[in-house]
């Protein structure tokens, strides 16, 4: 059928408006609105479909161009199930179509699929749990009054639409019908929605058989996860996937409705957890692609060192880039390119590093420059490049950041590098709290006395040729006697993103230092004071 073409589909004693848009012969996706909506609600939806399917979207009884209900029984959710039914039914006849439902639309939707299933290939929710679920999930929650109390307080606004004739008054505000862009007459008549239907009394859900998404919309102030749990009992294929919006997502982040819908019709299999680890040709890069690898991710091993890259690579059975993380434009360059051949990565990790040792007066400007370069611009090059991404999508992610105990341990023997340390430590926690509110999460990871392959490369201010490489064998030995590999690192890192911590000292000296420094910052100081006795000039 060609786009666009607006029908009238007669349900019952109303007349319902119906617009079609794409060609016969697509899958047919039903789009279904809810309040204060009309089906334009999903107008950027649809155009970021383009015609990848066919499309079916009808203004609910009292909405847009469909005719009022002459009583509030019409309004109930039994009858509305009956509308949906029979515009399923005009529009593709002995077809089973892809049901999408937000807010009462969802409502409605979840008692159809139940009650209609022979009509419905799939469903997906967004914002609008099943009145029936929510209320047994409220009995099984009796004894929890905490919980329950938690749930109905985000719906606090229904016992306002319930009070006779005052939220027509204000619906007459001109100011209020902006806000909430919507028009009086959609405003008045679908109050009729709540009065018909909250407070009905009980009924036993039943099975959802067919396959059901919920978008998560993680911002949604009415909507909360309790809801969303409430369906597990009964829907025997449930899917989940977060996005980072509020309630109106189909009007505010139209891409990332139609693609997770998109994907959902399709059949798309959910795609593995995607993780980026830089520096993962060695030391605790490697290890923590070794231990995502095991956990299920696919992973994308970066490294200087391309050779060692696609050692890592092969090991996981995953993908290979070389990079110099000091190259801002190669950083974007190949975030890009990771996001076209394998998507928006899920966890990032800024992991590549170098080591600078040595008396500040000793070390040189160009060892400040190569270190700064590689510990701090590179996480910063890392992180601005691929958060970006994470932001875009809106579906959260993670950011890890390989510090150190040296980031909050002054000493001495380590004061370039410390100090990048600790600038990356602060970038992190700085970014933890600016990107909360994306879902995004941030960890840094403050490692002590492991054993990797960085001291073999670590450079020692004011010392040359066999006395540095004496130095670097010194510090291997003394590492590799303490015996704390690399993997043991890995496993931290794999659980602090899975708990969304923040800072997380790994190894006792690590942990104590954190400790000391925030009972006794002197007593930390007087320690390093003394330095290392592996790094010491």
């Amino acid at each position: 059928m060609e786009a666009g073409v607006e029908r009238v589909v007669v349900a019952g004693d109303l007349r319902i408006r119906v617009l079609e848009e794409g060609e016969s012969g697509r899958s047919v996706v039903v789009l279904a609105h809810g309040y204060p909506d009309t089906s334009a609600v999903w107008d950027g939806v649809v155009r970021e479909w383009g015609g990848r399917f066919r499309v079916v979207r009808f203004d609910l009884p009292g909405a847009g161009g469909s005719e009022r209900p002459g009583k509030r029984g019409g309004y109930r959710v039994e009858r509305l199930v009956e509308v949906l039914a029979a515009v399923v039914t005009a529009v593709a006849p002995g077809e089973s179509v892809h049901l999408v439902g937000h807010d009462w639309g969802s409502l409605v939707g979840w008692r159809a699929v139940e009650e209609r299933p022979e009509l419905f290939a799939s469903f997906v929710s967004l914002s609008g749990p099943s009145l029936d679920h929510v209320g047994d999930w409220v009995r099984r929650n009796r004894r929890h009054p905490v919980r329950v109390v938690n749930l109905l307080r985000s719906s606090w606004y229904i016992a306002g639409f319930l009070v006779p004739l005052v939220p027509e008054l204000v619906w007459r505000v001109r100011g209020v019908r902006t806000r909430l862009n919507a028009q009086h007459r959609e405003l008045v008549n679908g109050l009729g929605l709540y009065r018909a239907n909250v407070g009905r009394g009980r009924r036993a859900p039943g099975v959802v058989g067919v396959p059901v998404l919920q978008i998560a919309l993680k911002r949604d102030p009415f909507v909360k996860e309790a809801h969303l749990d409430a369906a597990k009992p009964f829907a025997t294929e449930l899917t989940r996937r977060p996005l980072q919006a509020s309630h109106w997502a189909p009007r505010t982040h139209p891409e990332a409705v139609a693609r997770m819908i998109g994907e959902f019709v399709d059949g798309t299999p959910p795609r593995r957890e995607l993780v980026v680890i830089t520096g993962a040709g060695s030391g605790i890069g490697r290890a923590t692609a070794l231990a995502f690898a095991v956990d299920g991710a696919e992973v994308v091993a970066v490294d200087l060192d391309g050779a060692a890259a696609q050692r890592t690579a092969r090991e996981v059975r995953g993908h290979a880039y070389q990079l110099d993380v000091a190259d801002g434009a190669a950083t974007r360059v190949l975030a890009e390119r990771i996001k076209a051949e394998h998507g928006v990565p899920d966890v990032v990790m800024a992991n590549a590093g170098v080591v600078v040792a040595g008396p500040f007066l000793a070390t040189s400007e160009d060892d400040w420059r190569r270190v700064v370069d590689v510990n701090l611009w590179g996480v910063v090059h890392t992180l601005r490049a691929f958060a970006a991404q994470q932001v875009e999508r809106g579906e959260g992610g993670h950011l890890v950041v390989t510090a150190s105990m040296a980031s909050y341990f002054p000493s001495k023997a380590l004061p370039a590098y410390s100090t990048t340390k600790a600038a990356v430590l602060m970038l992190a926690e700085c970014l933890a709290e600016e990107l909360a509110p994306e879902g995004i999460g941030v960890t840094a990871i403050c490692p002590g006395v492991v054993h990797t392959d960085i001291t073999r490369s670590a450079t020692f201010a004011g010392v040359d040729g066999a006395a540095e490489q004496e130095k670097r064998d010194a510090v291997t030995k003394t590492y590799q006697r303490r015996g704390y590999g690399p993997e043991r690192v890995a496993t931290a890192v794999l659980r602090a993103v899975r708990q969304n911590r923040v800072v997380v000292p790994v190894t006792p000296e690590s942990r104590i230092v954190r400790y000391v420094g925030r009972v006794s910052p002197k007593a930390v100081r007087v320690l390093g004071r003394l330095g290392s006795p592996t790094w010491r000039q």
